[in-house]
C-alpha cells in the first residue's frame, strides 16, 4: 500500500497566522519609530511630496520654490507625478498633526495605518472562518512587505489599494460579486460604484500595478458568464475608473497645462527610448539635473550619463542584464529582504533557503491544479502565471531601457494575485504543507526584519 499524507478539506489558514500579522505589525511599527531620517529609499523625497499636501489641495506648478527640496538628482519631484497617496499622506499628517507633530514620523505612520486597516478589514472577516484570512497571509511571506509599510514610499498605498481589489474579487460577499451576480443592474450598485473607485484610484498609483488591473479583468472574464447585463455591469466600473483618472490628470492640466503622466512616458521609453517632446517639466529637469541626468546628456551623449542609466541604449545586450549586472538576483534577494539603500544585505544562506521554499509552493500549486483536471482552475493557474511573468518582464525591461532598479517591491502586484489564486482554489490544497509553507516563510521572514533590518538600519 503505497504511502501518502492524510488530506483534509482544503487548505485553511492556521488561527496563529492573525497572531503573525499582528507581530508583523509591531515590527513595522518599531521600524517606523528608531530608524533614522533618510534611512530608506528616496525617503527624503517621498516625504516632501507627502509633506507638501499637508496644507495643499492641489499639485504644485513646476518649477516652484516652495517644493525645490522634493526634487532628486534627475531633476523631477514625485509630486510632478499623477500618483495619489501623497495627497492621502499629507492629509494623514494634518490630521494627527495633535498627536504627532513631527511631519516625518506622521507620513511614515501614515504607511503603518495602511496595513493596519488591512489587518483590521481581514480579521473582521474571519471571525467566523479562517478562510477568510488566506490573502494576508501572503503578506506574511516577505519581510521586503512589511518595510515598505515602516517608511515613507509611493509602495505601501499602491499594495493596499491592490489588496482591497483582491478582497472584492475573491471573497463570494464581496460587494463586486454580489453587484456581477444579481439580477438586475441596480441591484448591489454599490459593488461596482466601490470597485471602480478603488481600479481608478490603483491606475494613479504606480504604473506597475496596472498589471494587476489586466489581472482583475481577465480573472473576472474568465470567472463571470458575459452576457448584456454582465457587460453593462463592467462598463460602469470602467467608466467610474476612468473618471477617476481624468480627474487626477486634469488636475495636472489645469495647475501646469500639461501632465507628466508617468506611464505615458514608459511608453515611450518602450517604443521611442528617450523623450524628445519639449516641455515645462523637461526644460526645469534640464535645469536643476544633475549633469549625469540631464535630458540632454542622456539624449546626445549616453556615455556621460550615470552607469547605469539607458543600459540598452548604450549597447548592453539583454544577457549581460544577467551575468553583469545580476539583475534577476538583486530584484529576487530585494523581494525577501534588502533594507536601507539597498545596502544591508542579509547571508547567502537566507536568500537560497527562501528561494528554495518559494519555488518548491510555486512547483506544487502549478502540480495540484493540473492534476485536478479542473479547466477554471486550469485557466486561473495561465492567468496568474501570464500576469506575474508580465510583472517581471516589465521590471526588466525598464531596469534595461530606462534605468538599472533592480527592486523586488516591482514585482509585488504578484502577491495580491497570487492570494486571490490560492483562496479561490484552497479546496484542492493539502491543508498541513500550505500552513507549513507560510509559517516557514514568515519565520524566515522574521529573522531577516529583525536581525538585518532593525538591528542594522541605523548602523550605515
Amino acid at each position: 500500500m503505497r504511502w501518502k499524507l492524510p488530506q483534509p478539506q482544503g487548505f485553511t489558514p492556521y488561527a496563529v497566522f492573525k497572531y503573525c500579522l499582528g507581530a508583523a505589525i509591531v515590527l513595522v511599527v518599531l521600524m517606523a519609530s528608531i530608524s533614522n531620517y533618510d534611512r530608506h529609499p528616496d525617503e527624503a523625497n517621498h516625504l516632501s511630496a507627502a509633506i507638501f499636501y499637508e496644507n495643499h489641495f492641489f499639485p504644485p506648478e513646476i518649477g516652484d520654490p516652495a517644493v525645490r527640496d522634493s526634487y532628486s538628482v534627475w531633476g523631477v519631484s514625485y509630486l510632478n507625478y499623477h500618483w495619489a497617496e501623497y495627497f492621502f499622506a499629507g492629509k494623514f499628517i494634518f490630521f494627527i498633526s495633535p498627536l504627532i507633530q513631527d511631519p516625518n514620523m506622521s507620513a511614515r505612520f501614515f504607511n503603518v495605518f495602511l496595513l493596519c486597516l488591512l489587518a483590521s478589514l481581514f480579521l473582521y472577516r474571519s471571525r467566523e472562518s479562517n478562510t477568510e484570512f488566506i490573502i494576508p497571509c501572503f503578506l506574511l511571506i516577505s519581510p521586503q512587505v512589511w518595510y515598505v509599510f515602516s517608511y515613507s514610499n509611493n509602495d505601501a498605498f499602491a499594495l493596499f489599494a491592490s489588496l482591497l481589489l483582491a478582497y472584492q474579487i475573491a471573497y463570494p460577499k464581496s460587494f463586486l460579486c454580489e453587484f456581477l451576480e444579481s439580477e438586475r443592474f441596480s441591484s448591489r450598485l454599490i459593488g461596482g460604484l466601490l470597485f471602480g473607485g478603488l481600479v481608478g484610484l490603483l491606475s494613479v498609483c504606480k504604473p506597475n500595478y496596472w498589471v494587476f488591473i489586466l489581472f482583475a479583468a481577465l480573472w473576472l472574464l474568465f470567472n463571470f458568464p458575459l452576457n448584456a447585463l454582465t457587460l453593462k455591469k463592467y462598463a460602469l466600473i470602467a467608466s467610474i475608473a476612468l473618471m477617476v483618472f481624468a480627474f487626477r490628470i486634469g488636475l495636472d492640466f489645469y495647475v501646469n497645462g500639461e501632465t507628466n503622466f508617468v506611464g505615458a512616458t514608459y511608453i515611450n521609453y518602450f517604443f521611442r527610448g528617450v523623450e524628445t517632446k519639449q516641455s515645462k517639466l523637461l526644460a526645469y529637469q534640464e535645469e536643476i539635473a544633475d549633469f549625469e541626468y540631464k535630458p540632454s546628456t542622456i539624449q546626445q551623449d549616453p556615455s556621460l550619463s550615470n552607469p547605469t542609466v539607458k543600459l540598452k541604449s548604450k549597447g548592453t545586450p539583454a544577457a549581460e542584464m544577467f551575468s553583469k549586472w545580476r539583475w534577476h538576483t538583486f530584484s529576487f534577494e530585494s523581494f525577501v529582504g534588502v533594507y536601507g539603500y539597498m545596502n544591508l544585505w542579509a547571508s547567502e544562506w537566507y536568500y537560497k533557503t527562501m528561494f528554495l521554499l518559494y519555488l518548491l509552493f510555486g512547483f506544487y500549486l502549478a502540480a495540484k491544479v493540473v492534476v485536478s483536471k479542473n479547466r477554471a482552475a486550469i485557466k486561473q493557474l495561465t492567468v496568474v502565471i501570464f500576469c506575474c511573468l508580465l510583472s517581471i518582464f516589465l521590471s526588466f525591461y525598464l531596469s534595461w531601457n530606462y534605468a538599472l532598479q533592480a527592486q523586488g517591491r516591482y514585482i509585488f502586484p504578484a502577491i495580491g494575485m497570487i492570494g486571490i489564486f490560492v483562496y479561490s482554489n484552497r479546496k484542492i490544497l493539502h491543508n498541513t504543507l500550505t500552513n507549513v509553507f507560510l509559517l516557514v516563510a514568515f519565520l524566515l521572514s522574521a529573522y531577516s526584519f529583525i536581525f538585518i533590518g532593525l538591528t542594522r538600519i541605523n548602523s550605515h
